[in-house]
């Protein structure tokens, strides 16, 4: 604050406190300059392993609603009981909308159904040609066929 010299006279200045910032010091450093603890270092969250092995069912949107309607809940009680926002159970429920994993976690627990369902992997085609063919067979075999064709011609 800024004040006349003779309001100054009347009263004394005031220096505020800062709390000192902590201060990370190599561990190369002496060790009596080094006297905080390094910062901790948290891994990375890690989702759990199932959670990418799980996959919403599809007729989700239809589960929620017709269990809900079976247990004699509105919408507004439904989504104070998940907490969350009436207008994202209404999206849900129309298929507007595609719930987190923790949702569909609350919501099966609210609803007693099962929303989430191990996934299926897609099995991938067999192929015609033999599998001890490798890539140089096939350029071999385009090369012979590219050959006898120029040769009947």
């Amino acid at each position: 604050m800024l004040v006349c010299s003779e309001c100054r006279k009347l009263g004394k200045s005031y220096k505020e406190d800062l709390p000192s910032k902590r201060t990370y010091v190599p561990q190369s450093a002496s060790p009596s300059i080094r006297t905080m603890n390094p910062p901790v270092r948290r891994k990375a969250a890690q989702l759990p392993r199932e959670i990418n092995e799980l996959d919403l069912t599809d007729d989700l949107a239809e589960k929620v609603r017709k269990h809900r309607r079976s247990l004699g809940i509105s919408q507004e009680e439904l989504a104070r009981r998940v907490k969350e926002k009436l207008s994202v159970i209404q999206k849900i429920e129309t298929g507007k909308m595609t719930p987190d994993t923790r949702l569909c976690r609350e919501l099966e627990h609210e609803l007693k159904v099962k929303l989430l369902v191990p996934h299926e992997e897609d099995e991938t085609p067999n192929s015609s040609a033999p599998a001890d063919v490798t890539l140089g067979d096939i350029i071999q075999l385009k090369d012979k066929t590219k050959a006898s064709g120029s040769i009947s011609s």
